[in-house]
């Protein structure tokens, strides 16, 4: 992860994504979602335009019923690192392996936040989300992969299930004196790299309560935010995990 001063602790973190969310209280009108796209384009490579569509079948009539849904819009840089994401609901900035540091991801979202929100204003933010998706590739020992030596948090269910294939845990906590909430998940991730198996290690911090309604107030809430996720991050690895990265 990263230091107040953006420089990187760890050579190479095991970063696959990092995403900030700003949930609004009800839908954008399309007109205004577009604005928003058409003035941000000019910093984006690609832009994508979806259109979902939502299938439900009748299993006693045989009948589909389609649906479409509300369109959304994806830009991105040409190597697909670098995305906003504008919906109906929300906007989301996504940042993609290899993660630089948070100096650069943030600046990309405060120079954009602002555009954004006066283009689909009035709009009533609800949530702030930062979510860091962690992978840890660890090598092979007697033919398994221990994720408990790897991370701190881990599952106590005792000796008739070990050793164990697979798992997946989630856990919330709410941290009532920063007006915050933390969705802390792991589960084993299909391999990719040879001799190796590897596990997630995915950090949500969201601000529910008092939201601030400002940039520059979001911006502040956003550094507390980011320094529980830190917290959270160094406190759930052990000092084998922090080798790796070293």
């Amino acid at each position: 992860m990263t230091n107040d001063s953006g420089a990187q602790p760890y050579s190479h973190p095991p970063i696959v994504e990092a995403v900030f969310e700003v949930r609004f209280a009800s839908e954008v009108a399309p007109a205004r979602l577009r604005k928003a796209r058409d003035w941000l384009a000019g910093r984006y490579a690609v832009i994508q335009t979806h259109r979902p569509t939502e299938a439900k079948v009748d299993l006693t009539t045989r009948e589909t019923m389609f649906t479409e849904k509300p369109i959304f819009y994806a830009l991105q840089t040409a190597d697909a690192t670098e995305e906003i994401a504008l919906r109906p609901a929300s906007v989301a900035w996504i940042k993609r392996a290899p993660y630089d540091g948070w100096i650069g991801f943030r600046e990309r979202f405060a120079q954009e936040l602002p555009t954004v929100m006066k283009a689909i204003s009035p709009a009533q933010i609800t949530r702030l989300g930062l979510r860091y998706v962690n992978r840890i590739d660890v090598p092979f020992e007697g033919g398994l992969a221990h994720y408990e030596d790897y991370l701190t948090f881990r599952i106590n269910h005792g000796e008739i299930l070990e050793p164990t294939l697979a798992y997946q845990w989630l856990v919330v906590k709410e941290f009532t004196d920063q007006r915050l909430k933390s969705i802390v998940q792991s589960a084993v991730l299909e391999r990719e790299v040879l001799g190796k198996g590897a596990f997630s290690f995915d950090i949500d911090i969201a601000s529910e309560i008092e939201v601030p309604q400002k940039v520059d107030d979001i911006l502040t809430k956003l550094e507390a935010m980011r320094a529980l996720k830190n917290d959270i991050f160094n406190a759930g690895i052990t000092a084998r995990a922090k080798e790796l990265y070293a």
